[in-house]
């Protein structure tokens, strides 16, 4: 008898997990409210004036926000984040007048080894967009790196423009030989879970560009040394995690850091996504589906942001798909404390999260009028590398920046190089024609727009529909991918080149 009341007495098995549960959720939800007022304190302590939060500002901020009305990060937080970009300071402290701008520009022109600037344009499109006549500043950005104190100070997305894609463009302080410019794709699969995939994305993508634009490693005290585009990942990365109004979310990123000298360092982060259900397992990024047994555990990764280098008439270097292991995918990420307590409680494929420090990281040489061309996967599913170096090719000439050097198929192509010198170095909202025709704007929109065509396009197969047919031909996949589409170009500007310079070549 006194058994039988000890176990009447014992709560059941359920009803212990259930009170495990409810601890746990509970101890979640107070790491939760600490942290925020630890973040509280710390901006309070860092910085006395109001700090806009970036995610308030994500969905009605111009493409192309002033750096004085974007997140001010406190100094301390960027610190901590990364101790090695001493030198970056809160946006909030950026130079504002004309005359500091211009002088800074005249102490990094004094280079003797800086002898390449940038031309740089962006383009995007939401999923949702229509096909439609480009517009600049809704369709299409121009930003020059030579020009004296831009306004805006860089160029960002919004998600009113690219939907859950991002893109940046900025110089490295205010040095017009240095720039860092890419572009995020945010996981769509966060939407099952009820979070806003383009807040990670772009919040990343304005917290680099603000990073780059402040960074004072430049000025000979500091040792002259240029930002690396790991540390702009990680010290963005660390902000987004630190910001209690982004509650979660995840992105590939891609991007470049290029100085004066033609070093074009690029840091390209692969995605696989977690498609936050309650089973919490992983899918396939190409194609959305579960790898099956069959596929040797392995998925193709064709869906990633990445970039080109182009010369007249080739490819002249690429990033590379990567092959992830099942259950080892790569996914800059921030995931939540609920969602770690639920997959503590009830179990699932485990979700892992990497950091910037897991970037694939190359170093290339451009050389006078060299195209570095940035694109998410709404470009790269639907368009392949030949496609869009034929788009291109096509501006190019039609522009006379390439030249053919007889008029038949196969023909060599040859770089105009003073008229690429010519390309303008100042912008002025004034002058719109010459911005509307600026030649990195035209290659970003005429690639962004042949993407979205060839995605909307239900008889034509692009590299997404080929791969996976080759993955999953039971599917019987036809036609293109719509998606959010960014694209970033950049082409390089030698100085003292177009007089008397034998032209560059390459046979088509």
């Amino acid at each position: 008898m006194a058994d039988q009341r000890a176990q009447r007495a014992m709560p059941s098995i359920p009803t212990q997990l259930l009170l495990l549960a409810a601890c746990v959720l509970t101890l979640s939800l107070l790491i939760d409210h600490l942290h925020s007022q630890c973040l509280r304190e710390d901006d309070a302590a860092a910085a006395p004036t109001t700090i806009t939060p970036i995610c308030s500002l994500l969905a009605s901020a111009p493409a192309a926000m002033p750096a004085a009305s974007l997140l001010s990060l406190p100094a301390s937080l960027l610190r901590q984040a990364s101790p090695r970009l001493s030198s970056l300071r809160p946006l909030a402290s950026m130079p504002s007048s004309h005359s500091a701008a211009a002088d800074s520009q005249k102490h990094f022109a004094s280079s003797n080894h800086a002898r390449f600037t940038y031309r740089l344009g962006a383009a995007s499109a939401g999923k949702r967009t229509p096909v439609r006549p480009s517009k600049l500043d809704r369709d299409f950005w121009a930003y020059a790196s030579t020009q004296e104190a831009p306004s805006p100070p860089y160029l960002r997305s919004t998600k009113k423009d690219a939907g859950e894609d991002a893109f940046f463009a900025t110089t490295v302080g205010e040095s017009p030989h240095h720039v860092a410019f890419g572009v995020a794709d945010g996981v769509g699969g966060w939407q099952d879970s009820g979070v806003d995939p383009s807040d990670f994305s772009h919040g990343l993508c304005g917290l680099m560009a603000g990073t780059a634009k402040t960074f004072e490693g430049l000025q000979e005290e500091d040792g002259g040394r240029n930002v690396r585009p790991r540390e702009l990942l990680q010290v963005a990365y660390d902000a987004v995690i630190g910001n209690p109004r982004i509650v979660a979310g995840g992105c590939t990123a891609s991007l470049c850091v290029a100085d004066g000298e033609g070093n074009v360092e690029t840091a390209k982060y692969d995605n696989f996504f977690l498609n936050a259900r309650s089973n919490f397992m992983y899918l396939c990024a190409t194609c959305g589906k579960m790898p099956t047994q069959a596929d040797n555990g392995f998925c193709y990764s064709l869906g990633d942001s990445g970039f080109l280098i182009l010369s007249p008439g080739k490819v002249a270097a690429r990033s590379e798909a990567q092959t992830h292991a099942f259950n080892t995918p790569y996914q800059l990420s921030k995931i939540p404390p609920r969602m770690q307590a639920q997959h503590a409680i009830f179990g699932g494929s485990k979700q892992l999260s990497e950091t910037p420090k897991d970037a694939d990281i190359e170093h290339h040489q451009v050389r006078h009028g060299d195209i570095v061309l940035f694109a998410t996967d709404g470009v790269w599913d639907n368009l392949s590398a030949q496609d869009v170096l034929q788009i291109v090719t096509k501006v190019m000439e039609e522009q006379g920046y390439w030249f053919r050097s007889h008029n038949f198929p196969g023909a060599e192509a040859l770089l105009n190089a003073s008229r690429i010198s010519q390309i303008a170095r100042s912008l002025s909202p004034e002058r719109k024609e010459e911005m509307e025709n600026f030649l990195p704007a035209l290659l970003a929109q005429a690639v962004m727009r042949e993407a979205k065509v060839a995605g909307l396009d239900s008889r034509r197969n692009g590299p997404f529909a080929k791969e996976v047919n080759m993955w999953y031909p039971q599917e019987g996949w036809q036609g293109g991918k719509p998606d959010d589409i960014a694209v970033v170009v950049g082409i390089a500007v030698e100085d003292g080149q177009g007089d008397g310079e034998k032209p560059i070549k390459a046979k088509l």
